[in-house]
């Protein structure tokens, strides 16, 4: 089942890199929707020209990238990285990245859940935070005999949801992932480990082994992410600082520090029109 996209329009003083650019999104089938947040397109392939200077930020999932053409460059506060043609495991980003698409180049993704990997990435992945990496050096359960420029046929696939395990496993990861979520990220993890059960260890060695990144670290990230997904929705002149508030953020200073710490930027400077970003609702 192919649902239809969400188109997302994008300004930019750059008329002439984003003239032929194309920023898809498309939601997913129920089969898949607890495991797959969406698939969307970054399409340069008619473009002559390379499109750079967007950012996209973390929001606490995976991507796989099926990447055509001339390649990706990635750029982030820890490595420079090229992304040739290929298939790419993406993980936990901890902070915002610099994308550089080239010419005739596409990239489609698959965004999965941050629980979804483990149902298909046989190897534990605690080295992938703001890591990408070359899918054939991982071993996987993934049946990728399609065109990896057919959005069709990757959608096909992944909608159909091959790629789970057998019965509707609920892992700790994914609990401990919901009830972060659902407090938008504003939640000690004690919290979280009490209500699952465990200590506070088990549940940080279950993050590192699944996610790659601290249950702290994933909490920080969707907090961050709610906070810019309000700012996006509500009214301009909505203040950083009130919203900072009612997200928890108690103490203005770890709120300046966490927001710099993932968007590498100060509160103040922060322009939505710099980022990719999900226009119709939640991204995180």
């Amino acid at each position: 089942m192919i649902l239809p996209p969400v188109i997302v329009k994008m300004r930019s003083k750059k008329f002439l890199s984003w003239y032929m650019f194309r920023y898809e999104e498309y939601p997913v089938s129920p089969v898949v929707v607890n495991y797959i947040k969406k698939c969307w397109v970054l399409d340069n392939a008619s473009g002559a020209v390379a499109v750079a200077g967007k950012q996209v930020l973390p929001n606490g999932c995976f991507n796989i990238a099926f990447v055509t053409g001339k390649g990706i460059g990635v750029k982030s506060s820890k490595a420079d990285v090229f992304m040739k043609e290929g298939v790419y495991l993406c993980g936990q980003l901890t902070a915002s990245i610099s994308i550089n698409i080239n010419e005739y180049t596409k990239i489609f993704l698959v965004q999965f859940y941050p629980w979804a990997p483990a149902h298909f990435i046989r190897n534990a992945i605690p080295e992938t935070a703001d890591a990408f990496i070359d899918l054939s050096l991982l071993e996987h359960n993934l049946a990728l005999d399609f065109d990896p420029a057919n959005e069709a046929a990757v959608m096909q696939y992944f909608n159909s949801g091959a790629f789970l395990r057998k019965g509707n496993i609920i892992t700790s990861a994914q609990h401990a992932c919901q009830l972060i979520r659902q407090q938008r990220g504003n939640v000690r993890i004690k919290e979280v480990a009490d209500q699952m059960g465990c200590s506070n260890r088990y549940l940080e060695t279950v993050f590192q082994s699944v996610l790659g990144i601290k249950p702290k670290e994933y909490a920080g990230i969707i907090r961050i992410r709610s906070l810019v997904d309000r700012l996006q929705q509500e009214s301009h002149a909505t203040r950083f600082s009130s919203i900072a508030l009612e997200e928890g953020f108690y103490d203005q200073a770890h709120f300046i520090k966490t927001f710099k710490t993932m968007l590498n930027i100060s509160p103040g400077k922060f322009r939505s029109d710099d980022y990719l970003l999900t226009r119709n609702g939640i991204s995180y």
